[in-house]
């Protein structure tokens, strides 16, 4: 168990990077240039920026990258490719850090200057829908995701730790 709890905190730490380097080079790469401080993009979110979709696709590119990671790491548990221990901590620990976390600051602390909160604004300013609305949408859509996460996981798991069924020996 405490292998498992020190690899958390390890995936934890280099989630959280792929997290804010995602952003920073998503921002790059289409020019957004204004979203980027420092090597981070959440700290001041530039609520006046030209382009509402593209401080969507920026506040969003940093969850993408790390569920990337996730559904990466259950393909591999599903493929049997790997410590079956070591894939599932490492998917569990993608979710926790990015779209998990993200929604508790989001839910706890509204105010907060984190990707959700950003992810709402620049929707409200690209689509003129009103913030609950929004925030309903928001909450449905992790919910959903949420039980398709776990329920691949598991059957990702399931998969990977029964044992293969041996073959007949030839008559």
């Amino acid at each position: 168990m405490r292998r498992i709890a020190v690899l958390a905190v390890a995936f934890g730490a280099v989630l959280y990077g792929v997290h804010r380097l995602a952003m920073v080079a998503v921002a790059w790469l289409i020019g957004n240039e204004d979203m980027i401080v420092g090597l981070d993009c959440c700290i001041d979110y530039h609520r006046n920026a030209p382009d509402p979709w593209g401080n969507v696709l920026v506040a969003v590119s940093g969850v993408l990258a790390t569920q990337a990671v996730a559904w990466s790491a259950i393909g591999l548990l599903a493929a049997r490719r790997g410590s079956a221990r070591v894939l599932a901590t490492l998917a569990g620990t993608a979710f926790v850090v990015s779209p998990l976390l993200q929604l508790i600051v989001y839910v706890v602390w509204h105010w907060a200057e984190r990707d959700y909160v950003a992810v709402i604004d620049y929707l409200m300013d690209a689509t003129g829908l009103p913030e609950m609305a929004l925030m309903v949408a928001m909450l449905g859509l992790f919910a959903g995701y949420a039980l398709i996460f776990w329920l691949a996981v598991r059957g990702a798991w399931d998969r990977a730790t029964i044992a293969p069924v041996p073959a007949a020996p030839a008559p």
